[in-house]
Formats: C-alpha cells, structure tokens, sequence
C-alpha cells in the first residue's frame, strides 16, 4: 500500500476493467446502429409498398390517403353522423 491509500497494482486493475468495459460498451453500439440500419431499410421498404398500394388504389382522381378527409367533408356537408372508427 502507498502513502496515499491505494495501490498500484489495484489502480492497473481498475483501468483494465474500465477498458473492458469500453470494448463492450463499443461492440453493443455497434450492434445497435446495425440493428437501426436494418430497421431504416426496412422501414424505407414499406414506404415503398404502401407508397405503391396507393398509386395503385386511384379512383376518380384521388389518392387513397385523400379519401378520408373527402368523406369527412361530406358527411359533414350532408350533416351525417360521421362512421365508427
């Protein structure tokens, strides 16, 4: 034991687990931005397919997405209770 209370051998020790530590902490964000990598591209695929559906799901000129709001318009023109969700 040193003047100071600790020692050396103990101070060698602590930084060699923080090191470890650091290494796995490193390998478990590595993990994650490959797993938020994935998650990006597959979230950029279902963009697509939905994106498709609707451009394949025309009628009388509108898109799909718009034909909530159009008939929310006029059941509210035509003062109709509007549907159950």
């Amino acid at each position: 034991m040193s003047g100071n209370g600790a020692d050396l051998g103990q101070v060698v020790a602590m930084l060699g687990d923080v090191l470890r530590t650091q290494h796995e902490q490193g390998r478990k964000l590595e993990e994650l931005a490959a797993g938020l990598t994935d998650m990006a591209a597959g979230l950029t695929d279902l963009r697509q397919a939905v994106g498709h559906y609707h451009a394949s799901v025309l009628g009388h000129g509108i898109l799909i997405t718009e034909l909530d709001a159009r008939v929310r318009r006029l059941e509210e023109h035509l003062k109709l209770p509007p549907m159950a969700a």
